[in-house]
């Protein structure tokens, strides 16, 4: 095993998720992605709504199919979450784009948001997906240092949310 790697949720172990889970909690944060937030109380049964929302099922109108994906270490300790989208809304295109994803609280300024990025990239054009545009908050030096670490060049098209500026990304 690579020391980390993007797996998909059904090659993430129930306790190494429920540990990711609860961690954000206690943090008292929103778990980004939203994507890996349990809908279901059984691990199982989330990992199948996650393959069928990949595939399109069941999806509710207005969202969009997408890929979850974990990044765990070789201890298969989930340091992470991505979410790529197929494709965009409007919504989406002014605010969202293509991939959230987010670092665990205890795992961060270790340079997995980073890496998650890099690996998430490399899904992306996987699925088809060439030109990705990532969003972020204005007020998160953290996460556009990253994107633009990637390759993430700035829309001059930024977008307003509840006062606060959000920045815009193209990574092609």
């Amino acid at each position: 095993m690579k020391e980390i790697q993007l797996v998909k949720p059904e090659k993430v172990k129930e306790e190494a998720y429920q540990a990711y889970i609860r961690e954000w909690q206690s943090a008292e944060e929103e778990i980004i992605p939203h994507a890996s937030i349990p809908k279901s109380k059984k691990f199982e049964e989330q990992v199948e709504n996650w393959r069928r929302e990949e595939l399109g099922l069941g999806i509710p109108e207005g969202w969009v199919s997408g890929s979850l994906f974990f990044l765990i270490n070789r201890a298969e300790k989930v340091l992470g979450a991505v979410h790529i989208r197929h494709e965009l809304t409007e919504t989406l295109f002014q605010r969202g784009g293509h991939i959230g994803y987010g670092i665990r609280p205890d795992e961060r300024k270790k340079g997995y948001a980073t890496e998650i990025l890099k690996l998430s990239l490399r899904e992306a054009r996987e699925l088809g997906i060439n030109d990705v545009l990532i969003t972020c908050d204005d007020d998160n030096p953290g996460s556009y240092k990253t994107i633009e670490s990637n390759g993430g060049v700035r829309d001059p098209q930024d977008a307003e949310e509840n006062g606060v500026l959000v920045r815009r990304y193209w990574i092609r």
